[in-house]
């Protein structure tokens, strides 16, 4: 059944190459950003959660 709807949209492989085009280069980006992140960066985000200093 959703072979023969697929079929009927034309274009259809346009639209799956688009996304998996979209989807590789938002994944590419994220992993840089994780890769190119200052490690005190990271340290002080991951104590946000404990840190106190914040409530009055």
């Amino acid at each position: 059944m959703y072979k023969q709807i697929l079929r009927s949209i034309a274009d259809v492989g346009v639209f799956g190459s688009i996304s998996l085009i979209l989807f590789f280069t938002v994944f590419c980006l994220v992993l840089i950003r994780v890769v190119t992140t200052k490690k005190s960066h990271i340290q002080k985000m991951s104590n946000l959660p404990l840190d106190n200093s914040m409530i009055n």
